[in-house]
């Protein structure tokens, strides 16, 4: 066996992403820092553009626990090596590629980040850059890139190991299986999403490649135009040869590429016919770097760049520090990530995706576009040739191998939708390939209402205990956050069937509000606090009469419900921090202001909490306070991509003084209109 696969640690300095923030995600949807037109773009890329938008995160907790703060701590990750590359996999971080190594050479083909500093870029809130990530169910970086995924070791029928990673993702109902393993120089991986029930869903998937920056660093594809953003929403169409994005470290802002593949130049001859393969690459000044090449479902490519502004290279130093500078190479479904894609039940999508070195003959390329493109395509396609298919059948002939020992155990999720897809009589069929475990505090109390239905079924009605199906379940006191929620009609209706407590109507609420049903909602959270009064009935009553038409009236009601929330639960910072946001939205800045000296030194000294303070202040005309807060040069860890809340802060306190570097995120060109 030329290969080995093994488990270890390396450590780095890390501010840990932290425990989830208790409170379910139903304020907002966390926005990309831009969305897209659809005017004058071809009919079938707007119709995935309008298609399956997600307007909530739910039922994921967001992630937002971190700081700033590192000190050295081990991450988990599995190798694969060989005597020429070494691919290392993050298991507890969304099973993210953080490693490339051409041993060969010593150099990394992907950005290998020498530190984990999480920051607001995913969905859930926290994310972090460098390596490979793979991306799938909805515009933007997915639910669990810094969650634990399932691995195993699965062993080919010619003994070289393969690294399978699998999950089940929530909002989108999908289940992901990622098989890796090593030919050669190259890293090989199998991708297989099955839609496990009988109904469509929306589908999205792109692998975000971080590749380190220098001068001389360049990106090819083969494609002679491009959809080009430029963080404004407009989405054009450009000619590559006039709007040459080969020199990332030379754009002048950040920028998206979405590169309109041309069939010639993706195709190669495969056996007696041609076929084809989309590719990206990169590579250096000395011509030496990486090319991506992938089986035909995976037709998009993208380059992203942060641009030579202030707030591109701030960006890089928010999340690297020293590691220095990259963009990203990118691969996906569809034409551009603006897409979601209709996936019918059932329905089963798989692609072959390969790493591989590159060294060009002639690393000068400095004809035009189309002749540098066709020169490079060339030599990328020749080299995964080279490289054999020994590795893809491999993968293809073990897909169905059912793990034996687990090296990581992720989620309880795809276990119990099994389980509960079989209560109420509706498909779910998972692959053979991948195991759920059903165990975990996260899942507990769902476990618990599968067992006590199944129960209260055998019995005909009532459990054998006589508890009419509530048995065993442990409800948490209301002080204590649940650990977990759930989305769907089928939890929907097991709640309904189990006993009417605080709990379940208390989830039957959060369940309602995250569709939007303010009504039925603020039902459910009257009923909960009518069994026992908890601070997350009360948030969630507060929240869904501030949403709710109920005009003034309710929007003040909706205050007191938080500030009684508050009052339960006064060491909860993102309880207090809603509560000071909302006093804000409502005109009450004196009062944000007075609850703000009420708290403890190190919880008013957060970041937000500072944020809350200067437009309270400036609210309140006072910008001598303001600009004493803004010239503490302090950090808001989770500051949202896009999110120009810094810069805005400082040009209300000090008219007409350019923002300090330390605040500058504004990723727009200079001199641009905000």
């Amino acid at each position: 066996m030329s290969a080995t696969l093994t488990v270890t640690q390396v450590v780095l300095p890390t501010a840990p992403v932290g425990s989830p923030n208790p409170l379910p995600a139903i304020a907002a949807m966390p926005q990309a820092p831009y969305e897209a037109a659809t005017d004058g773009l071809p009919a079938e890329m707007a119709a995935n553009i309008r298609y399956g938008h997600v307007s909530t995160i739910h039922p994921y907790l967001i992630q937002d626990g971190y700081d700033r703060d590192r000190s050295p701590a081990p991450m988990r990750v599995a190798v694969l090596e060989n005597d020429q590359v070494r691919a290392e996999f993050a298991l507890d971080l969304g099973g993210r590629l953080v490693r490339l190594l051409d041993k060969t050479t010593g150099r990394d083909l992907v950005y290998r980040n020498a530190v984990l500093q999480p920051a607001n870029l995913a969905l859930r809130d926290a994310w972090f850059s460098g390596g490979a990530e793979w991306n799938i169910g909805m515009r933007g970086h997915w639910p669990l890139t810094a969650d634990p995924l399932y691995a195993a070791e699965i062993t080919g029928a010619d003994g070289e190991p393969i690294l399978r990673l699998w999950e089940y993702e929530r909002v989108r109902g999908l289940i992901l299986q990622i098989d890796a393993t090593l030919e050669g120089a190259a890293l090989h991986v199998r991708v297989r999403v099955r839609n496990p029930r009988d109904r469509e869903t929306g589908m999205y998937w792109w692998t975000n490649i971080a590749v380190a920056q220098t001068a001389q660093s360049r990106v090819f594809a083969p494609a002679a135009h491009a959809y080009m953003t430029g963080y404004d929403g407009t989405l054009g169409r450009v000619d590559l040869n006039a709007a040459d994005p080969r020199f990332p470290a030379t754009a002048p802002a950040a920028a998206d590429y979405f590169f309109d593949l041309a069939p010639g130049l993706a195709t190669a001859e495969v056996g007696d016919a041609p076929a084809t393969r989309p590719w990206i690459a990169a590579v250096d000044g000395d011509g030496s770097g990486l090319a991506h090449v992938s089986t035909a479902p995976l037709i998009g490519r993208k380059l992203f760049v942060w641009g030579d502004t202030p707030g591109g290279r701030r960006w890089c130093d928010w999340l690297g520090g020293e590691t220095g500078a990259y963009f990203e190479i990118q691969a996906g479904l569809a034409a551009t990530q603006y897409e979601h894609l209709r996936m019918p039940g059932g329905a089963t999508w798989e692609w072959t995706e390969t790493f591989l070195p590159l060294q060009l003959s002639d690393p000068r390329l400095d004809g035009d576009w189309d002749e540098s493109v066709a020169e490079v395509g060339g030599q990328v396609l020749r080299a995964a040739d080279a490289i054999g298919s020994a590795g893809v059948a491999r993968l293809e002939a073990a897909a169905d191998i059912a793990p034996d020992a687990l090296l990581s155990v992720g989620s309880p999720w795809g276990a119990l939708e099994h389980e509960l897809a079989a209560r109420s009589g509706s498909a779910f069929a998972a692959p053979a390939g991948v195991r759920f475990v059903r165990d975990g505090e996260e899942g507990a109390y769902w476990a618990a209402l599968l067992d006590a239905s199944a129960a209260r079924a055998e019995a005909g009605g009532t459990a054998p205990d006589g508890s009419g199906g509530h048995g065993s379940i442990v409800e948490p006191d209301p002080l204590e956050a649940p650990a977990s929620y759930v989305t769907g009609d089928e939890w929907d209706h097991l709640l309904a069937e189990a006993p009417s407590t605080w709990l379940t109507h208390y989830h039957r609420a959060v369940a309602a509000h995250a569709r939007d049903e303010h009504g039925t909602a603020i039902s459910h959270y009257e009923a909960s606090l009518r069994h026992r009064r908890s601070p997350w009935a009360l948030r969630g009553l507060g929240m869904a009469l501030r949403q709710s038409d109920g005009g003034t009236a309710a929007q003040a009601q909706g205050i007191n419900r938080l500030a009684e929330a508050r009052d339960l639960a006064p060491d909860l910072a993102p309880l207090t921090l809603e509560l000071a946001e909302a006093l804000l939205a409502d005109g009450r800045a004196e009062e944000a202001s007075t609850l703000l000296t009420t708290l403890p030194a190190e919880l008013r000294a957060l970041g937000r909490f500072k944020v809350v303070e200067i437009r309270a202040a400036l609210a309140l005309g006072d910008t001598e306070t303001a600009g004493r807060i803004l010239e503490e040069q302090f950090d808001v860890p989770n500051l949202r991509e896009g999110e120009l809340s810094m810069s805005a802060l400082w040009h209300e306190a000090f008219p007409g003084r350019p923002v300090p570097s330390w605040y500058d995120f504004e990723m727009a060109p200079e001199g641009a209109e905000g």
